[in-house]
């Protein structure tokens, strides 16, 4: 029987895909902080400017896989148990990334309930695509440079210092700020983590004999981190016939990633964008299968959006795609 697309998914069909497993998300989990500590073993092995940008290069994709990783864990489908989604979700992916866990989940699920629409916190990171190639050269090369980052870690400094229970709503320092007093004790209140994450990540670092190699972890997260945050959020919702609209058939893609696109810019799954979207209860893992089974019944010959390769995308993000 076809499917009935306008309609939620029948519940018996999509059961298979919902299933949790704890060995998943520890192999996940391992997966990306072993990549990690291999950036970390190669530039403490040789320092040099090759071994440098390789390190910087990765990192900044396992960036972006804790980054989803938390993401995973802020809609508790990383691990079959809250506790375990909740503590390793904090301290193994939000704390290194300078993120805390409870804020980024507000501010999450306000994107998923009003994508595409003023109401999403997301939406300036999407709104605008395609832009000319100038503008999109000028925008990789502030995330590539710091000043992307900068500006990140200045917003999350101002909502750290003023967030309350609808702090998660933005990451855009000026909204955080034009509503809330700063104040340096919510600011140790929503950031120790992070300190005590990084700062532990240091400690390692030194007891190694190589404390200055975790400057790469920074430096990482202020350039290429920012770079593939970019192309991943406008491929997920950018340069669409439905950015402006509230209709994830028109306002979500999937993009058919490459490994060394799942190395960079698409960790863990993230690339299966239409499919969480769809059902955001699928765990990551879940994701491909549930692309199979989609593609099956017929949900991108109905018109679900799908791109083949990130290259496919930055040539929308500049108008140019066929």
């Amino acid at each position: 029987m076809a499917l009935d697309w306008r309609q939620p998914l029948p519940r018996e069909q999509i059961r298979p895909f919902l299933a949790k497993s704890d060995l998943a998300g520890w192999r996940m989990l391992a997966f990306n902080w072993a990549l990690i500590a291999a950036c970390f073993g190669l530039v403490m092995w040789r320092a040099n400017p090759l071994t440098v940008a390789v390190a910087l290069l990765v990192l900044g994709g396992r960036q972006l896989g804790l980054g989803i990783l938390m993401h995973e864990t802020a809609h508790r489908s990383l691990f079959r148990t809250a506790a375990l989604n909740e503590w390793l979700g904090q301290w193994l992916c939000a704390a290194p990334m300078f993120v805390e866990l409870g804020i980024y989940r507000r501010y999450h699920f306000t994107h998923h309930q009003n994508a595409g629409t003023a109401a999403d916190p997301d939406l300036p990171n999407y709104e605008h695509y395609p832009v000319s190639r100038a503008s999109l050269r000028r925008k990789l090369l502030r995330d590539l440079s710091g000043r992307s980052g900068l500006r990140a870690f200045a917003a999350l400094v101002v909502l750290y210092a003023s967030a309350d229970q609808r702090s998660g709503y933005s990451y855009r320092a000026g909204d955080a700020g034009a509503r809330r007093v700063l104040s340096a004790r919510t600011l140790l209140r929503n950031s120790w983590r992070c300190v005590l994450a990084n700062g532990l990540m240091l400690a390692a670092c030194a007891a190694a004999g190589h404390g200055v190699v975790y400057l790469v972890w920074p430096v990482a997260w202020l350039s290429t981190y920012m770079l593939y945050s970019r192309i991943r959020n406008a491929a997920e919702h950018g340069a669409l016939p439905g950015t402006r609209e509230a209709d994830i058939w028109r306002n979500t893609r999937t993009v058919l990633a490459s490994w060394w696109e799942r190395l960079t810019v698409a960790p863990n799954y993230v690339n299966y964008h239409f499919e969480h979207h769809l059902v955001p209860a699928v765990p990551a893992w879940q994701l491909p299968r549930f692309h199979r089974w989609l593609r099956e019944q017929g949900a991108y010959a109905h018109g679900a959006p799908l791109e083949r390769g990130y290259a496919q995308v930055l040539r929308r993000m500049v108008g140019e795609a066929a």
